[in-house]
């Protein structure tokens, strides 16, 4: 075998089309949020507004980290681009709900047919990620038009929303704020298989979240407008390519200079020292930290493990590492590796 771990089967891909871009209309004229009049002549609210903060608790500390703004996050975007090329579906989103102002917003979005930022913004009349979020539960629909829960439902009508699969995205409270989904515009039986490999997608932009409101948090603790230069060491973020290759060598291709502030040793050190991202890794913790890359490798998934590790001078931290695999060179393959300390975290 190429690999020291057993592969799991991709998600049954046949019968779909590849690259395909469903033709959804996201505002269209008599549509809540399109900025028109009803049928009665009452003026419908103007949706197009993305940047405007929300009046939930928890949203408000999404939208001062930059989580629930319209600009983009290539993360995400990387996520949701391979999601939808792992279930060779039409369509790909990362949905944030903001119940309170009764819209939806799309962080990252892959196949829609989408011109403009202002595009992204929908009433949750049209939403079947809501669901997932205030069930905080995946939402499999094989055919919405003949399913008794959705019947009649704005999705199906204006937008050609037939099959949908949706699992929730959490913060570091464990609510769910989003939703991860996949959707087609025809009927397509998700497998058990399907929801287990959406729900890695989505936990990693969870891990992801998770980070970005660390970094704010330590911020405001004390008193520092996002954005500025802090007195409080920020939490350190180091990038490594790891390589596996087919005969099971292992490499560490590059590393960033955060290397020397998480694990103590520069970049170069690391690189001819160590073949993967686990230097210094606890004993005890090793074996799930080595499973965690043998689970994303089988299935094409992304990597995300929280372990800890023991410097030579005897200081204990948490680590957390995501990460999305990738074909690399000679049938191997490539991970771009996000290393954060997560020790303040984690306590």
């Amino acid at each position: 075998m190429p690999y020291p771990w057993p592969r799991r089967p991709l998600p049954s891909q046949s019968g779909y089309r590849k690259n395909s871009v469903m033709t959804l209309n996201w505002k269209r004229a008599g549509d809540p949020g399109a900025g028109s009049a009803a049928a009665d002549g009452t003026p419908r609210r103007d949706m197009s507004g993305m940047d405007v903060p929300p009046t939930d608790s928890g949203l408000i500390r999404l939208y001062e980290n930059g989580v629930l703004r319209p600009t983009r996050t290539p993360v995400f975007d990387r996520v949701v681009e391979q999601a939808r090329r792992i279930f060779s579906c039409q369509a790909s989103l990362l949905t944030i709900i903001d119940e309170a102002n009764d819209r939806q917003f799309f962080k990252a979005e892959a196949g829609l047919m989408l011109t403009a930022d202002e595009d992204r913004v929908t009433s949750l009349a049209y939403s079947f990620c809501r669901i997932v979020v205030a069930n905080s539960a995946p939402l499999v629909i094989a055919d919405a038009r003949i399913d008794p829960r959705f019947s009649g439902h704005l999705a199906i009508g204006r937008f050609g929303v037939v099959a949908y699969l949706g699992v929730p995205v959490k913060d570091e409270t464990g609510r769910a704020i989003a939703a991860l989904c996949v959707a087609e515009s025809r009927p397509r039986d998700w497998t058990s298989a399907n929801v287990e490999v959406l729900q890695a997608f989505a936990e990693g932009v969870s891990t992801q979240i998770k980070t970005m409101v660390l970094s704010e948090r330590m911020r405001t603790a004390i008193g520092q407008e996002p954005g500025g230069a802090s007195a409080l060491p920020q939490p350190a973020s180091a990038v490594l390519t790891y390589h596996h290759a087919p005969d099971g060598t292992e490499t560490i291709d590059a590393a960033t200079a955060e290397t020397q502030q998480i694990w103590g040793i520069p970049a170069a050190e690391y690189m001819a020292r160590f073949g993967d991202v686990f230097a210094f890794c606890m004993v005890e913790d090793y074996p799930l930290a080595r499973a965690s890359f043998g689970n994303s490798a089988a299935g094409m998934i992304p990597w995300h493990h929280r372990w800890r590790i023991r410097l030579p001078d005897g200081q204990v931290k948490w680590l957390e590492g995501h990460g999305l695999p990738a074909s690399g060179r000679n049938g191997g393959l490539t991970w771009d590796c996000t290393i954060n300390d997560a020790t303040r975290l984690t306590s």
